[in-house]
């Protein structure tokens, strides 16, 4: 989808108003980003009831952006963006993750509620734990069953382990590092990869987020 988004933006005007959802560029994005073009590719490739209940999208820098080290958050019905865009392709990824927050609020039960996704999850954890260990870690004083955000997790995955000894203990195990930070992380980066071009590799290497992901959007009755 990303590559259709990016054709799309170099021939859409910048007149298109998502839906009814409402739009706030409240800092200026770089001038080479076309908005409306990128939302008006997006709407044509994911499923309409992706949108139910989607209030707003802001794009403003906040502080918290800087405090936790994010480009997005998704609050209350509403994606908060950075304006702070390297490229095109940065807000694409923003913005489809979010959406991935967004449907965890309407589709909960189908999402988590058999249990089958989390089961999937915690079971790459105790891989992860079983390669941070074969490599002189001491992961004792984690839990690796949290499903939650732990900042204390965090820190260790991104700051002791680091950002390249992670990629490597994560690969085939995880579609990316940031997916086993979190059970609801997990959920989001799946999202993006079944959008944004690697949906062979999460179907391998995430049988069923694949399945769950395929299930939504195909389903006419949620």
């Amino acid at each position: 989808m990303r590559d259709y988004i990016l054709e799309k933006v170099k021939n859409t005007p910048h007149h298109f108003r998502f839906g009814g959802v409402r739009i706030e560029e409240r800092d200026p994005l770089p001038a080479d980003i076309n908005l409306n073009a990128i939302l008006k590719a997006i709407e044509n490739n994911l499923p309409s009831h992706y949108f139910h209940k989607l209030k707003g999208i802001v794009i403003q820098h906040n502080q918290e952006f800087d405090e936790r080290e994010v480009n997005a958050v998704y609050r209350d019905g509403i994606f908060y963006i950075t304006n702070q865009q390297s490229n095109t392709k940065d807000i694409i990824d923003d913005l489809v993750h979010e959406f991935a927050h967004h449907l965890e609020t309407l589709y909960i039960q189908e999402i988590y509620g058999d249990e089958s996704l989390i089961n999937e999850f915690l079971k790459k954890r105790q891989e992860l734990k079983f390669e941070l260990q074969s490599e002189g870690y001491w992961v004792k004083e984690y839990n690796f069953d949290n499903l939650k955000f732990d900042d204390n997790f965090d820190k260790f995955l991104y700051k002791r382990v680091g950002r390249n000894m992670l990629r490597m203990v994560t690969t085939g195990i995880f579609i990316r590092p940031y997916a086993a930070v979190s059970l609801r992380e997990y959920f989001a980066t799946g999202f993006e990869a079944y959008y944004l071009g690697k949906r062979d590799t999460l179907e391998k290497i995430s049988p069923m987020l694949y399945d769950k992901i395929t299930e939504l959007h195909n389903s006419k009755n949620i």
